[in-house]
């Protein structure tokens, strides 16, 4: 059993059921859609004699907790529930006789709530999704300020972020991935070709290879310090790095918050390109 305990969500698939039910209602889908959704996804895990109770069991419950418990749903569950097929596998697979008996409480409590008056049908706030504004070639100037660019031999400098590339980050926020790179003196560079011969920061190594890109969290507009960013302009040919690995991937480029950015790239820099 992919589980860890008797209680009803102490259950990988169960977890997934109830967290893509609600996540898919934040989107803006209807009751039917995300449940037609889930069955047509999970049709291999409805058809198996084990794994069905705890995919019906999971919706049933998750549906009727937020007043939409649809009929065909408390059916099956019901169906599951009076069969005793998931207790008496937990009979035969429970570690110990306590574990099998909280399972048959767990289980006794769920049908008589999916039999009771079913509470109002409760809202569900929709995700509020953020897009980033900026436009791929888009360069910034961010002056390294902070009492930790000092201690580290590098104030005043300016760290150039360029976005490159554009993904989404859960529940669906566009965010940008950018390069970054550094200045040798305390002057923003005010051309392309001197923008062009700055160093490029390295975040990581893969197969033998340097990385550079950075996945740059914005969740929304006020976590981007945009007050200590000097636009430069929009350059979408600069040469890159020219032992770069970009992986197809784009989950394995490095991640990083707004709020820990500058020391992240500083620690990158005296990590990967000090240590060259």
């Amino acid at each position: 059993m992919a589980s860890w305990g008797a209680k009803l969500y102490q259950d990988d698939l169960a977890e997934d059921v109830r967290d893509y039910y609600k996540d898919q209602l934040k989107r803006g889908k209807t009751n039917e859609e995300v449940t037609k959704e889930l069955i047509k996804d999970n049709e291999d895990i409805i058809s198996d004699e084990d794994e069905a109770p705890v995919f019906w069991f999971a919706l049933a419950d998750t549906q009727w907790n937020l007043g939409r418990l649809l009929p065909f749903v408390k059916e099956k569950a019901l169906e599951y529930l009076k069969s005793g097929i998931n207790l008496t596998r937990w009979e035969k697979e429970a570690i110990n006789k306590r574990e099998y008996k909280v399972r048959e409480k767990v289980l006794q409590e769920l049908e008589q709530k999916i039999m009771s008056p079913m509470p109002p049908e409760k809202k569900v706030s929709q995700h509020k999704l953020y897009k980033c504004e900026w436009t791929i070639g888009d360069i910034f100037a961010y002056k390294l300020e902070s009492d930790y660019a000092k201690e580290k031999g590098l104030s005043n400098k300016y760290l150039l972020i360029r976005k490159a590339y554009e993904d989404v980050w859960w529940p669906g926020h566009t965010v940008p991935i950018i390069y970054v790179q550094i200045t040798k003196d305390e002057k923003i560079p005010t051309s392309k070709d001197e923008v062009s011969k700055l160093e490029y920061i390295q975040t990581s190594r893969s197969e033998g290879l340097p990385k550079y890109l950075t996945t740059m969290i914005s969740t929304s507009k006020r976590v981007i310090p945009t007050k200590r960013l000097t636009f430069i302009g929009n350059y979408v040919d600069l040469p890159t790095p020219r032992d770069e690995y970009i992986p197809e991937n784009k989950i394995s480029i490095p991640a990083c918050h707004w709020s820990a950015f500058e020391k992240t790239l500083i620690d990158d820099y005296l990590m990967f390109n000090k240590n060259k």
